[in-house]
């Protein structure tokens, strides 16, 4: 299989989907955020130094991971992204690889629990501001969306955020060890913001 220009056909598919299906409420889940996830999942496959099959899997998944919040509530999303890639790719590769896109897919959903290094580095490149100076902005972008979506408003956005953070984990080394002191630092800032 032709894995390198496979995923420059996925690439395209899923930027169209962007393009047509896009909502004015996805401020966070958008094409920003698949591009990052994308562009961190690589560093991570390249770090590992991952054999073409498992590349191959594990950017497919990036690039489709979040396409689900196109078409339809943020609950079920995973599943949704799961069945857009099916869809696609049903007919181009064999049911095994479809089946390893669809657990790194649905290994993103919170709370999440990956089984193994592809699910672990897609559930980090997905998490990954977590542990940048990007975080606040990213955050902000996180409610606006998830008040809109959901209709209401949340006054108590930074407890809630560092609840959130305190639950997560980076689970890849190469995270633990280039991602952990910043996410400390977020840490340290939300409890300043709520007066912790």
């Amino acid at each position: 299989m032709p894995y390198a220009s496979l995923l420059v056909k996925i690439e395209a598919h899923v930027r169209n989907l962007f393009a047509i299906h896009m909502h004015p409420y996805l401020v966070y889940h958008n094409l920003s955020h698949t591009e990052n996830v994308v562009r961190y999942t690589a560093r991570l496959s390249e770090y590992y130094d991952l054999k073409p099959h498992s590349h191959f899997i594990i950017m497919a998944a990036a690039w489709f991971h979040d396409t689900g919040h196109l078409f339809g509530e943020i609950e079920g999303h995973e599943a949704r992204s799961a069945t857009l890639m099916e869809k696609y790719l049903g007919d181009t590769i064999s049911k095994i690889y479809l089946n390893h896109i669809r657990q790194c897919i649905m290994a993103t959903k919170m709370p999440v629990h990956p089984d193994n290094l592809l699910e672990m580095i897609i559930c980090d490149a997905d998490t990954w501001h977590l542990g940048t100076t990007d975080f606040f902005g990213e955050d902000h972008k996180v409610w606006q969306e998830v008040e809109a979506r959901k209709g209401k408003t949340f006054d108590n956005k930074p407890a809630l955020s560092l609840r959130f953070m305190e639950q997560h984990i980076f689970f890849t080394s190469y995270c633990i060890q280039h991602l952990s002191e910043g996410k400390r630092e977020n840490v340290k800032r939300l409890n300043e913001l709520i007066g912790g």
